[in-house]
């Protein structure tokens, strides 16, 4: 049997997560007992929630804990199986770690994905978990309606631009908060969006009056990334009846505790403008996935929206990875490529989701069907 190289999670942040938190290590990898299967992790998505389970806090996702290897979420093929549910050769999306190798007998903690329906690395990105949170968030939640203005903190993630691009196809005006003017620039002409401010090195003051001019109609949908002092900017541009959905953290990932964070309490203007704020959390959809998958796939397959991956290679790049993606410096979905897929081992079937994806396919009513 091979050694196993993994990054280890070994001492929890004072603050924002920096380099030292980190360690390559290696282990053997044990022979495999009654059912459980050795899969070959090929690619690792870099997410922002990564930073919650490092936390010693109440949070929706599980917490890793120091010694651990580092959670990561992944696509992986199959090696060797002593369980009956798990084939060599299938393709899965699932937990596995920061490592090149995973054991496990949960056959149901991972889902089998179809490599007719999409690549393997749009499961992590437009077609997973990625594009899933967009979907969900901005359909069940935001409510949207044609005209309307939609606002996305953190507007240049992979997140931030397949909701932008879902909102434009829906006829909204989009407007991103990015780090930099630069990259301002590069969403416009990337993204689509409408307009862009950047708030590095600014006040929420000054931030706030960025928003006036690039929001004169104000806000209607906040799709909210990042929280924090961004979001505080946000507060006194919202119109009657607006829908603030809450997503991620990244703006106050530098605190130890997020009870540190602090600013202005916003219940004044909830209720003096009847706003509904509220957390979106993607495992609450798991009955509604496979829907939101369908219709994703045939969106990327056919144009309507598009991806862009930063993919670096190697497990010793993860620890580089994770803080690209941590610092906005990635360009589009940060993966990490471990190992090639062979599509020739795989058993599934690829015609089911050919089929699925092509443009005369009712995709749409069919991911309607399951969604109910």
């Amino acid at each position: 049997m091979s050694n196993n190289r993994l990054v280890r999670f070994i001492k929890r942040p004072a603050g924002k997560p920096t380099p030292d938190i980190f360690e390559i290590d290696e282990e053997p990898l044990r022979e495999l007992g009654p059912g459980e299967f050795l899969a070959r992790n090929c690619y690792l998505s870099m997410d922002p929630a990564l930073v919650g389970r490092m936390r010693d806090e109440s949070n929706y996702a599980g917490q890793v804990n120091p010694g651990d290897t580092m959670q990561a979420y992944g696509i992986s093929q199959v090696i060797a199986s002593r369980n009956s549910k798990v084939k060599v050769g299938t393709v899965l999306l699932g937990l596995c770690g920061m490592q090149q190798y995973i054991i496990s007998d949960d056959s149901d903690g991972f889902s089998k994905i179809n490599l007719g329906l999409a690549d393997a690395t749009a499961y992590l990105s437009a077609v997973g978990i990625t594009g899933a949170t967009a979907y969900f968030g901005l359909l069940d939640i935001g409510k949207p309606r044609a005209g309307e203005t939609l606002l996305i903190s953190a507007g240049a993630s992979s997140v931030g631009s397949i909701t932008a691009q879902i909102g434009k196809s829906l006829g909204l005006r989009t407007v991103a908060i990015v780090s930099s003017d630069d990259k301002a620039e590069q969403v416009k002409r990337d993204w689509g969006y409408d307009a862009a401010v950047s708030y590095r090195g600014k006040s929420i003051e000054q931030l706030s009056a960025d928003l006036a001019e690039a929001c004169p109609h104000g806000v209607d949908i906040y799709y909210d990334n990042t929280s924090g002092d961004i979001s505080e900017a946000v507060l006194d541009h919202f119109n009657d009846h607006a829908r603030h959905v809450v997503i991620g953290r990244l703006g106050i990932s530098h605190l130890n505790n997020t009870r540190d964070d602090t600013g202005r309490r916003d219940n004044n203007t909830i209720l003096a403008k009847r706003i509904r704020k509220q957390g979106m959390v993607l495992l609450d959809y798991k009955p509604k996935m496979r829907a939101a998958v369908l219709q994703l796939a045939k969106w990327l397959r056919q144009g309507d929206i598009q991806v862009q991956q930063d993919v670096l290679e190697g497990i010793d790049r993860c620890p580089e990875a994770f803080f690209r993606m941590l610092s906005g410096d990635s360009q589009g979905k940060q993966l990490v490529k471990l190992a090639d897929i062979n599509p020739a081992a795989d058993p599934t079937p690829l015609w089911p989701g050919r089929l699925l994806t092509q443009r005369w396919f009712p995709t749409d009513k069919l991911a309607q069907l399951l969604a109910r």
